[in-house]
């Protein structure tokens, strides 16, 4: 069992007295539970390869070229510097005991927080080097660069969740393109409630954008895609783009921790071991029957969360339990639908108007969590 730590009146919280928190993630999650913890009774590292800190709900803007880098990355070693926290700039690789192995360094703890998000999912399909992704940032510079060098006529947007939708919708305001979205189940947004799916689909329609449901991709080819019909549907495509699902990071899948489909399975308290924490898209969050989605409000409160639970144990205080606020069953959420135009959900109830308000409330909390970190 970890030792718990007191902090005194007037004895300063570094060396023998400080508990060594290890940060595995410099995303959402992780730089948020750094930017947050109480100052003083604990010594954090962060474990990231990455540079910068990047906000992917900004990816779609990035790709059709309304959004700027600054607006969506900010850079961790002056964050780290301003915060107090070691930075090891490698990748993590396994936990053994209470030390996280990384490609250089091997880095003690008395706790541990794993932050590493999710990576794309293709499912096994073919072809998936013939597609874009923007589910990492350099990956979407990449698709950003071929649609300005190759200005791609037929674009074909493979998965119809939140991003999904809102690339289709900006690249159908940004570009003199055809835009489609492949969907393999029977609706778009099938996570969220059929209310919230009409409303979007419409907004779509009216876009220009059209919308394929029930439709299962088999094979991307270099120009176009192949269906999974018994006629093997061919459709023409000049450009691909996957965002149909994530799976879990290559470190988590190797992490000796308690899985649920392959996820980090944690308890009410966020742990998935005595001195382990795991929270954001790599966890599989279920409390008191509420599964919460991997979203960047779940990661974000998640984070303040265990911020908060971290310092009670420093103090020697007892842990409190997690409470889910976005849950698979009741959704909540703010969607862009391109320029000046949004809508919110909570649950069942999808809020369609005023548009431009709700667009206002998403561009302002997306721009301003970066410059948190600034």
């Amino acid at each position: 069992m970890p030792r718990l730590y007191k902090q005194h009146d007037g004895m300063p919280a570094n060396g023998e007295n400080a508990m060594r928190v290890a940060v595995i993630g410099g995303g959402v999650g992780g730089a948020e539970l750094i930017r947050v913890a109480t100052p003083g009774p604990m010594e954090f590292t962060l474990i990231e390869p990455k540079r910068q800190i990047e906000l992917q709900a900004l990816y779609p803007e990035y790709l059709a070229g309304v959004a700027r880098l600054q607006e969506l990355t900010a850079p961790l070693k002056p964050f780290c510097e301003r915060t107090g926290t070691n930075y090891v700039q490698e990748r993590a690789q396994r936990i053994d005991g209470n030390v996280v192995v990384c490609e250089k360094s091997r880095v003690e703890f008395d706790y541990a927080v794993v932050a590493t998000g999710a990576e794309q999912n293709y499912f096994g399909i073919k072809g998936v080097e013939n597609t874009f992704s923007i589910n990492t940032l350099e990956e979407t510079k990449r698709a950003r660069r071929y649609v300005e060098d190759e200005n791609p006529e037929r674009i074909m947007i493979m998965g119809s969740g939140l991003t999904g939708v809102e690339t289709a919708s900006i690249l159908a305001e940004s570009l003199d393109a055809s835009i489609y979205i492949i969907e393999a189940r029977e609706r778009v947004l099938p996570q969220f409630s059929p209310k919230t799916s009409e409303l979007v689909e419409k907004a779509l329609s009216k876009k220009g954008v059209s919308i394929l449901t029930s439709t299962q991709v088999s094979e991307v080819k270099k120009d176009c895609i192949m269906f999974a019909d018994s006629g093997g549907t061919c459709l023409d495509c000049d450009m691909a783009i996957w965002t149909a699902g994530v799976k879990p990071s290559q470190f988590v899948q190797n992490i000796d921790l308690p899985k649920n489909k392959g996820w980090i399975l944690v308890d009410p308290y966020l742990l998935a071991r005595d001195n382990v924490f795991a929270i954001g898209d790599c966890a599989w969050v279920e409390i008191d029957g509420k599964l919460a989605t991997k979203t960047g409000l779940e990661a974000e409160r998640q984070a303040k969360h265990t911020a908060k639970n971290l310092t009670r144990l420093a103090e020697g205080k007892p842990r409190e339990r997690y409470n889910v606020r976005a849950s698979m069953d009741g959704q909540v959420a703010l969607i862009s639908l391109g320029a000046d135009c949004a809508v919110g959900v909570v649950g069942k109830t999808c809020i369609g108007a005023p548009t431009r308000l709700i667009y206002s409330l998403k561009s302002w909390i997306d721009k301003s969590f970066i410059k948190r970190f600034k």
